[in-house]
């Protein structure tokens, strides 16, 4: 069985054009789970951006805040669910059963909740803080489920040589040692469909061990 791909959908996507860009990846995505292994990553969105709010109207601590980010995304995983055709949903509680076999119902993609697995990660290894978002807990679980890509689908380009401050500053030391990493601009769902189909694209891709992407276009 292939290694999975790991799909992070960032959640300012649902912002656009009324999730129609969303429903369109979401179709994208259904069409090639029949060819790959995929594991979807929600986002915050706007959950997460309500976490942000309460959080400085009541001077929330970052610990607190972070739990209740980990519950955004879990929230944005079911919403996803409605866009993602045949899609299915499962608590991750443990890496290990993920790997070698039962990775995804046939043909369908799994979107994975995290919260439950994310609140039992040691501070050590996770910072519980808005200093580590959704695209560190990406590459969190692409280097424990040994996946063979980590893709984030994001909602404008990155430019190759600024692309650091785009994700949060723990990102960097959670990827695996050379596992392509790709930024996609969601806005144009066709990029993402023709990495899925031929394992490149237009985008931004970068070794994990690299300081630099280099631009497809």
């Amino acid at each position: 069985m292939p290694k999975p791909i790991i799909l992070k959908l960032g959640g300012s996507l649902i912002y656009h054009n009324n999730g129609d860009i969303l429903r369109r990846i979401g179709s994208i995505i259904a069409t090639y789970a029949s060819v790959h292994p995929l594991l979807i990553v929600a986002g915050g969105g706007p959950f997460a951006d309500l976490v942000r709010e309460y959080g400085r109207k009541f001077g929330l601590g970052e610990e607190t805040c972070h739990f209740m980010a980990l519950g955004a995304m879990d929230q944005y995983a079911y919403l996803l669910r409605e866009f993602i055709p045949g899609s299915e949903m499962t608590y991750l509680l443990n890496t290990e059963p993920l790997i070698p076999a039962g990775l995804t119902p046939p043909g369908k993609p799994l979107i994975l909740l995290v919260s439950k697995f994310f609140s039992q990660v040691p501070e050590a290894a996770l910072p519980r803080s808005w200093d580590v978002t959704s695209d560190s807990i990406a590459a969190y679980l692409a280097k424990r489920i040994d996946c063979s890509m980590l893709v984030l689908v994001k909602s404008t380009d990155l430019d190759p040589s600024l692309w650091e401050p785009d994700v949060d500053p723990f990102f960097r030391q959670q990827l695996p040692m050379g596992m392509p990493v790709w930024f996609i601009n969601g806005q144009d769902p066709e990029r993402l469909a023709g990495l899925l189909q031929v394992g490149t694209g237009r985008g931004i891709c970068i070794p994990s061990h690299a300081f630099s992407g280099q631009l497809f276009l």
